[in-house]
C-alpha cells in the first residue's frame, strides 16, 4: 500500500474529499460521531507527507489538551518517523507558544506565569482584603466575572499593561490587574488578548507569524468567542487556507461567549458534510435528530448509520424523585454492562444528590466526573506550588506553601517580606533570604535552602524525580501521611504518576522542561485529566461534551430543568435553541442505548411543579412516529401541565418600577447600545443583549433608555 492509500484506508467518499481539499477556506460540517478527528488526522498528514509541505508550517488548532494529545498520537502513526509538528495545540496553547517568543514587546519576561481560576481567586482575594472590601458569600466570583467582562470590553492593556505609570487611583478591578501585572502573570483570557494586541498592533511580527502557517485546521470552531475567531482569521489572512470542521447542533457554550452564528452564517469556497454516524444506532440518530430539527438558526441535515436500528430510547416516567433514582439504579443493574459502560447526564449539579444516595445505599460504584478538578485540589495545588516557586520564583506561590508545612512565616512576616521586596525590586523568596538573619527562623532558614538545592537538582533531574524530592524533603508527604483523609495522599501520588507519564508522552520533545509542565498543567481542562476507574460516570451534560458511553441515561428530565426555565427568561428564543442543542449533545453521547426519565412532585430549586420535559415530546417525526417507549405509569394530561409551563414563558413582562420594558433598547457606558430582555425586580438588575459584547446582567440604574438614536436624560 503507497503512501496515499495509507493515508485514505478507512475514510467514507465525504472524508476522503474534504482530506484532498487543501486549498482556500473550507467548511466542514461534521455531526456527532461523524469522524472529524480522523478526517483532520487525514488531511494533516496529506498535507506533510503527500505535498511535503513542513509540518511547523501547519496550524491544528483542537478545543482540548486531550483531544490535541490524541491527535497527535495518531499523527505519529502516519507520518514517517512518527514526528509531529508543535502547533498541534489548543488555541490557549498556541498563545502560550506565541508569546513565549514575543511577550517581551510588552515588557513582561519570557517565564510569564499562567494563573488557572484558583490561583485568580486568591489574587481577588488578596486585592479585596487589601481594599478592605467586605469578604460576603460568592463576592470573589462576582469580582472573577466582572474582571472578565471589563478586559472583554475595554482596552485594558493599553490602559494599564503598558503605562510605565499607572493610573494613580484605579477602579478596583484595574488593581487586579495591576496585581498580576505585578507578579507577570497571565489568565486564560490574557493569553488571548495579549496575543491579538501583538498581532494587531506589531506589524511586523503580524506578518512573520501569518508566513509561519501555510495551512489552517481548526476543530470545534462553533464554539470559538469572536477574539478566537478574530485570531484564527489573522492568522490565515497570508495564504487563505483556513480549514474549519464544526456543528452548529453541539455549540453549548453561548454563555461562556461562543458564537456558534459565525459558524452557521460563515461563506467558505468549499463546503463538505460528513454525515455518517459511526457511534450510534439508527434509533439514538432518530431521535436527536428530532429534536434538534425543532431549531431554527441551525444548517439543516441529516444523519445516517451502518450500526442498524438498535434498541429503543427508552422513557421512565417516575412517580417522584426518590423513585426515579431507585428506578435507574434497578436498570443499570440489569443492563448487565461494565459499570464504566455506562453515564448519567443531568443538566444542574443538584440532581446528583438524589443518585448518590441510592447509588451508596445499592453498593454501586460511582464518580462525580469533574467535580473538583483534580489540579484544583488543595494538596495538588500545594505540591505544584512548589515546583513553581523552584523554577519560576513566583509570589503567588510563596505565598501559598511557605507556611505548608508550618515554619512560623505567618502574615506578618509576609508583610514584611512583601514590603522589602517592594522596595528592593525582589521576590519574596530572595526578600527572605537576604533577611534569616533578622527572623533568627530556622525553619525559614531550611526552607530557602530546600528551595536553593531544588534549582540545582533540576538542571540534572527529571520533573517527577524532583518532585517526589521536594515532597519529601519539605515534609508535605509526611504532612499528607497524618492526615485522617487518605484520599490526599493517594493523589498525591497519582500526581507523581500522571508526571511519569507526562515525561514518557513528551520524551521526544526539545524543549521538556518543569517550565513546559507548568505551562501544559495550567492549560488543562477537566476533560484533560480523569481516571477511567470502573465506575458509573456522573456528569453533567455539559461535561459530558466529546465523550461516548455505550449506555447513556439523561436524568432529570423536567420542563423547567432542561430546558432551563431561566436560560429561557433571560435569553429568550436564542436560550430555548442553546438548551436543545444541550439535549442533542446528551442524546448523541449514546452508543447502543439510551434512556430519559423524570418524575413528579415539586421541584423547589425553580418552585415549579415537575412537568416532563417538552424535548421528550419532540422525539416524533413529522407523521408523530415517537421513537422512544414509556416506562411506568404515564397520564398524557401531563402534558397539559407541560403546555401550561411553556405558555407562561410567553406571557410579556409588565414595565417595573424601573422604568424598563423588555424590548427597550437601552445604553450602557462600557458597553454600549442594547435591547433589554429581562428584569428581577427583587434584586434590581437586567438582563441586556448587547449589539457588540453579547449578553450581561447588571444594574438597571447602570442604563439609560434610548430613544430614536438617541439617550434618554
Amino acid at each position: 500500500m503507497d503512501l496515499v492509500e495509507n493515508i485514505l484506508a478507512g475514510l467514507n467518499k465525504e472524508q476522503e474529499s474534504a482530506v484532498r481539499a487543501t486549498e482556500g477556506q473550507i467548511r466542514v460540517v461534521a455531526g456527532a460521531g461523524s469522524g472529524k478527528t480522523r478526517t483532520l488526522v487525514s488531511r494533516y498528514s496529506f498535507i506533510a507527507n503527500v505535498m511535503g509541505v513542513p509540518q511547523s508550517d501547519i496550524l491544528c488548532i483542537t478545543f482540548t489538551n486531550k483531544a490535541a494529545q490524541e491527535m497527535k498520537t495518531r499523527i505519529r502513526a502516519l507520518c514517517p518517523g512518527g514526528a509531529t509538528g508543535d502547533f498541534v495545540t489548543t488555541i490557549h496553547g498556541f498563545c502560550v507558544k506565541f508569546l513565549r517568543e514575543e511577550i517581551y514587546r510588552l515588557g513582561y519576561p519570557q517565564n510569564f506565569i499562567i494563573f488557572d481560576e484558583e490561583d485568580m481567586k486568591a489574587l481577588v482575594k488578596e486585592v479585596l482584603e487589601e481594599s478592605g472590601v467586605e469578604r460576603r458569600s460568592g463576592i470573589v466570583g462576582n469580582y472573577m466575572e466582572e474582571l472578565a467582562e471589563f478586559k472583554a470590553a475595554t482596552p485594558y492593556i493599553q490602559n494599564f499593561i503598558l503605562p510605565a505609570e499607572p493610573p494613580g487611583t484605579p477602579p478596583l478591578l484595574g488593581k487586579m490587574i495591576l496585581r498580576q501585572k505585578r507578579y507577570f502573570a497571565l489568565d486564560f483570557d490574557d493569553l488571548l488578548f495579549f496575543t491579538l494586541h501583538i498581532l494587531e498592533n506589531f506589524p511586523a511580527v503580524c506578518e512573520k507569524w501569518q508566513k509561519q502557517f501555510q495551512y489552517v485546521m481548526v476543530d470545534e470552531v462553533q464554539d470559538c468567542s469572536k477574539p478566537e475567531w478574530r485570531l484564527l482569521s489573522t492568522l490565515s489572512s497570508f495564504y487563505g487556507n483556513l480549514f474549519i470542521v464544526g456543528d452548529g447542533d453541539q455549540s453549548i457554550y453561548e454563555w461562556r461567549g461562543a458564537h456558534p452564528e459565525l459558524f452557521i452564517h460563515y461563506s467558505p469556497e468549499q463546503e463538505y458534510y460528513l454525515k455518517q454516524n459511526y457511534r450510534s444506532t439508527g434509533n439514538i440518530i432518530c431521535v436527536a435528530d428530532c429534536i434538534i430539527a425543532n431549531n431554527k438558526n441551525r444548517l439543516p441535515r441529516t444523519s445516517i448509520t451502518l450500526r442498524g436500528p438498535g434498541v429503543r430510547t427508552l422513557f421512565h416516567h417516575c412517580k417522584n424523585e426518590r423513585d426515579e433514582a431507585e428506578t435507574l439504579a434497578r436498570e443499570l443493574r440489569k443492563a448487565h454492562l461494565p459499570w464504566k459502560d455506562m453515564a448519567v447526564l443531568y443538566r444542574a449539579t443538584y440532581l446528583s444528590r438524589s443518585i448518590e444516595q441510592v447509588f451508596i445505599r445499592e453498593k454501586i460504584p460511582y464518580v462525580i466526573w469533574g467535580g473538583v478538578r483534580f489540579f484544583e485540589r488543595k494538596e495538588i495545588k500545594d505540591a505544584l506550588s512548589y515546583l513553581r516557586l523552584v523554577a519560576l520564583d513566583d509570589d503567588m506561590s510563596f505565598k501559598r506553601i511557605a507556611n505548608v508545612p508550618s515554619r512560623k512565616i505567618g502574615k506578618k512576616t509576609v508583610a514584611f517580606l512583601s514590603g522589602y521586596a517592594a522596595s528592593r525590586g525582589c521576590s519574596l523568596l530572595t526578600a527572605l533570604a537576604e533577611n534569616l538573619g533578622r527572623l533568627k527562623n530556622n525553619k525559614a532558614a531550611r526552607f530557602v535552602e530546600l528551595i536553593s538545592e531544588a534549582r540545582r537538582e533540576m538542571a540534572r533531574s527529571g520533573i517527577a524525580s524532583l518532585l517526589e524530592s521536594l515532597l519529601e524533603q519539605s515534609g508535605l508527604m509526611a504532612e499528607y501521611r497524618a492526615d485522617t483523609e487518605e484520599e490526599r495522599l493517594e493523589n498525591l501520588q497519582e500526581l507523581i504518576k500522571s508526571v511519569r507519564m507526562y515525561e514518557e508522552e513528551n520524551k521526544d520533545e526539545e524543549d521538556l522542561s518543569v517550565q513546559t509542565y507548568l505551562q501544559d498543567i495550567a492549560l488543562y481542562t477537566n476533560a484533560d485529566y480523569q481516571k477511567d476507574d470502573d465506575k458509573v460516570k456522573l456528569m453533567t451534560i455539559h461535561q459530558a461534551k466529546g465523550l461516548e458511553f455505550p449506555l447513556v441515561w439523561i436524568y432529570g428530565l423536567n420542563e423547567g430543568v432542561l430546558p432551563s426555565h431561566r436560560t429561557i427568561c433571560e435569553r429568550g428564543e436564542a436560550g430555548l435553541e442553546e438548551e436543545r442543542r444541550l439535549m442533542y449533545v446528551a442524546c448523541t453521547r449514546a452508543m447502543d442505548r439510551l434512556h430519559f426519565s423524570d418524575s413528579e412532585g415539586f421541584n423547589v430549586q425553580n418552585s415549579l411543579s415537575k412537568y416532563p420535559s417538552r424535548f421528550i415530546r419532540e422525539a416524533q417525526d413529522d407523521d408523530g412516529y415517537t421513537y422512544y417507549d414509556i416506562v411506568g405509569k404515564f397520564d398524557q394530561s401531563l402534558w397539559d401541565g407541560t403546555d401550561e409551563l411553556i405558555a407562561s414563558l410567553e406571557k410579556p413582562e409588565p414595565e417595573s418600577d424601573s422604568g424598563f420594558s423588555v424590548g427597550d433598547r437601552v445604553h450602557h457606558s462600557v458597553f454600549g447600545d442594547g435591547e433589554l430582555v429581562s428584569q428581577d425586580e427583587d434584586s434590581g438588575t437586567v438582563v441586556v443583549k448587547f449589539d457588540t459584547f453579547g449578553q450581561r446582567r447588571l444594574k438597571a440604574e447602570l442604563l439609560r433608555k434610548v430613544f430614536g438614536g438617541d439617550e434618554a436624560i
